[in-house]
Parts: structure tokens; sequence; C-alpha cells
């Protein structure tokens, strides 16, 4: 019955033929449009409702129309697919001079630490050297005053013992 006048794939037809046919088959199981009125879409919907711009006898200009919104969106896509792939540059851009940032803080840290440590270092070397100065001067100034008592008791005069005496003493012990 109704598959009978159905066109089979391989036929081939224009849209529009596809919209009669449609129309054709509407009007078969609903009945004719009364005043306008589209029956079985509920209360209040016209042709001009439901397929757009006019009735669905006019299949160019809906096609048309369609092909208009199809490429006016696929230009909005491109252009969004553009703002995407630019914010996501910016994106990237601006996840790498954080990064950089974050490099040259830890470099900087690490460096100051470091020194820090040099210092550290350096001071405690500083430290130990004059910890062992000061023994040698206790040292030297123990033999100077033990050459100084030494005198004395032979009875030198302390001139005697600035002549020159005493930096021969301590050269020569210096030396053992």
């Amino acid at each position: 019955m109704v598959k009978d006048s159905m066109p089979t794939p391989e036929s081939s037809f224009a849209p529009q033929d596809n919209i009669v046919l449609e129309n054709e088959i509407y009007t078969q199981v609903f009945g004719l449009d009364k005043n306008g009125k589209m029956l079985g879409y509920g209360r209040g919907m016209t042709k001009s409702r439901l397929f757009g711009y006019g009735s669905v006898t006019r299949g160019s200009q809906s096609t048309s129309a369609i092909s208009t919104l199809i490429e006016e969106m696929s230009a909005k896509h491109v252009e969004q697919i553009q703002t995407i792939q630019a914010e996501q540059a910016v994106r990237e851009k601006t996840l790498l001079e954080e990064a950089e940032s974050r490099f040259r803080t830890e470099a900087a840290e690490r460096e100051t630490h470091l020194i820090a440590e040099a210092e550290e270092r350096f001071m405690k070397l500083t430290e130990i050297r004059e910890a062992k100065f000061m023994e040698m001067m206790d040292a030297h100034e123990k033999k100077y005053k033990a050459l100084i008592n030494e005198c004395m008791e032979k009875g030198m005069s302390i001139e005697f013992q600035s002549s020159g005496l005493d930096d021969k003493a301590f050269s020569s012990d210096d030396d053992e």
C-alpha cells in the first residue's frame, strides 16, 4: 500500500521530491489541514512554524537557507577553532613563562644557598686558622717570656735583650 508508493533507495530523486513525498504521506495519515493548522502536532502548529520560512512547497528556498546556515555555522566553527587555538597558544606561552620563572627562582635560591654554605665554610676555616695563629702566638709569647725570665735571672739588662738577641732566639727556635 504505502510501501508500494515509496521510492526505493536505488531510484534517484531530488530533495524537493522528498519533501513533496513527506507532505503526501503526512496528508494520507492525518488528513487535510484546516485553516492553516497542522494536524497531529498539537494546538497552534502551522506549516511555517514546523518547516521554517513558509510552506513545505518552497523546497529550494529551504535548501538555500539551510546551505546558508551551514556555511555560516562552518565559518563560525572555523572562527571558534582559531580562537581556541589562539587561547591555547597564549596558555602555553603563559605556562612556559611561569616554568621559566620558577626555574630562575629555584636557581637563584640554590645559588644563594651555595653562597651561604661557602661563606660558612670560609668562616669556619678562618676561625681554625685564627685559632692556630693564636696558638702559635701564645707559644712564641711563652718562649719570649721564658727567654726574658732567663735573661733576668742571669742579670742581663732589658736593653741587651731588645738589641736583637730575642729575634735571633726566636728564629733559631722556629727552625728546629
